[in-house]
């Protein structure tokens, strides 16, 4: 679990140094990669210690998260 939420918030880092320090405000594919990572880790945590709930959700944000980077993708060519 701790590694996923540590990836997670990783991968927030590198969103925020593409959008602060670059100034390239396109959602980021590597902070895509590195957050579905991250759920995918929470959701067999969550698996493995019997909480549907939690799995769930965080099934929910990784396919969200892979959406948004499909659709990023496509708007960006």
């Amino acid at each position: 679990m701790i590694i996923g939420l540590v990836l997670i918030i990783l991968s927030w880092c590198v969103q925020v140094y593409y959008s602060g320090v670059k100034k390239i405000f396109a959602l980021s594919l590597k902070f895509v990669v590195i957050y579905v990572v991250g759920c995918i880790l929470l959701v067999i945590d969550a698996s493995q210690r019997g909480q549907a709930l939690l799995l769930i959700l965080n099934l929910v944000a990784a396919v969200i998260a892979l959406l948004a980077g499909f659709f990023a993708k496509k708007a960006r060519g």
